[in-house]
C-alpha cells in the first residue's frame, strides 16, 4: 500500500457514487496520496432535444460536456473542503469501466506508485443487475490495479 500515491474515485454524480469519498479521504490522508474523482460521459449522450430546439448535434454534445464539467468541478470543490488531500477532477468520454481501467494504468510508474480504484456499488442481485449491469464489476474484471469496493449502506 505504500507504493499507492493515486486514489481514484469514479462518479456518476449520484450520492451513492460519493459515499465512497469518506473511506477515500481516510486512505489518502493516511498514505498521502492524491486523489482522482474521475467521471466518464457517454460517446454519443442523450439527443432527445435536438430536434424539439433544432440544435445542432455537435453543439449539444459540446454543451452537454460542459454542463457534466461544471457539475464535477463543483462537486470536487466541495470534496477539497473536506481534505487537505490534494485532489484532481478528471472528466473522460467513452464507455465508463473501459474509461476508469485506462486512467488507471496511466497513472501506474513501475516501482514507484500504484494506483487504487475506490468505487462504490448498488449491490444489486438478480434481475436489476442483469438489465443494469454493474460498472463495479467490470472495472474489477478488467483493472490490473487494486480496486476497492465500497458496498451500498442505506443509512
Amino acid at each position: 500500500m505504500k507504493n499507492v500515491k493515486n486514489i481514484i474515485m469514479p462518479t456518476d454524480f449520484s450520492k451513492l457514487s460519493l459515499s465512497a469519498f469518506e473511506l477515500v479521504k481516510q486512505i489518502s490522508e493516511l498514505i498521502n496520496a492524491e486523489i482522482h474523482v474521475i467521471h466518464v460521459v457517454e460517446p454519443n449522450p442523450p439527443l432527445i432535444a435536438m430536434k424539439s430546439y433544432n440544435i445542432d448535434e455537435e453543439e449539444l454534445k459540446s454543451n452537454y460536456i460542459e454542463q457534466t464539467r461544471v457539475e464535477l468541478e463543483r462537486i470536487v470543490d466541495e470534496l477539497r473542503d473536506e481534505t487537505d488531500s490534494e485532489i484532481k477532477s478528471v472528466l473522460l468520454t467513452g464507455i465508463d469501466f473501459e474509461e476508469i481501467v485506462k486512467y488507471a494504468a496511466s497513472l501506474h510508474r513501475p516501482y514507484e506508485s500504484e494506483s487504487l480504484i475506490v468505487i462504490a456499488t448498488h449491490g444489486r442481485t438478480g434481475l436489476m443487475h442483469t438489465l443494469m449491469g454493474s460498472v463495479a464489476e467490470k472495472v474489477i474484471r478488467h483493472s490490473k490495479c487494486p480496486v476497492l469496493v465500497v458496498p451500498h449502506n442505506p443509512d
